[in-house]
């Protein structure tokens, strides 16, 4: 029982101090790069001992794959909003709920883009260029276990939703991450139907839907 008793409290402290770490490290990372965040940064604003990061993560590098693998397993949930809205339908048909979904994604992960915006930048994407490589295989196995039929379809259909997604993604980020409001001249709501107009129709008078 005193063992108990005296074990439990540190095991939650190392729990709360590791998650601290990584909360002021990904904030820190986003606004300051990698190479502009020391790890006495982050023990500062985590509010641990600098000895205390290094109980946890041997490298501040090791520190910043495990934040980019947290985040990318959180993305891939099938319970998150854009993985739900690829399972709502067929594409295209479901191109507005793509929108919707890609723009609370961006909401949600805001922490996790500016990572990999770091490491585009800081490390030629090393750490993410994988997961960006992978995309067209995910894509593929999605329509075919939707059983989506390519006849409907004048171009490559994966190509068409992966340009679908990451357009979308382009828009919200550069309206929700960098603060550029309206862009396009519209509405967010606006822009999702846009982008389904076009999706499906083409953006030109006369064309086959």
């Amino acid at each position: 029982m005193n063992e108990r008793s005296f074990t439990m409290p540190e095991t939650l402290a190392a729990v709360d101090n590791r998650q601290r770490i990584l909360d002021a490290a990904a904030e820190l990372f986003g606004r300051q790069g990698f190479h502009g965040t020391s790890t006495r940064d982050i023990a500062k604003s985590a509010g641990v001992s600098l000895g205390n990061i290094y109980n946890h993560f041997r490298t501040k590098d090791e520190l910043f794959v495990e934040l980019l693998e947290r985040y990318r397993e959180e993305y891939f949930r099938p319970d998150q909003p854009l993985a739900v809205a690829m399972a709502s339908g067929s594409f295209p048909d479901n191109v507005e709920e793509i929108g919707r979904a890609s723009r609370e994604t961006v909401r949600r992960f805001a922490p996790y883009m500016r990572l990999i915006y770091v490491d585009v930048v800081e490390f030629d994407a090393a750490h993410v260029g994988p997961v960006f490589r992978a995309m067209r295989d995910r894509y593929t196995a999605l329509l075919k276990s939707q059983g989506v039929d390519k006849k409907r379809f004048r171009v490559d259909p994966v190509a068409a939703l992966m340009m679908t997604t990451w357009g979308f993604f382009t828009y919200f980020i550069t309206e929700k991450l960098f603060g550029v409001q309206r862009h396009y001249g519209m509405s967010d709501d606006e822009v999702i139907r846009l982008f389904a107009t076009v999706i499906r129709h083409g953006a030109l008078h006369g064309r086959e839907a």
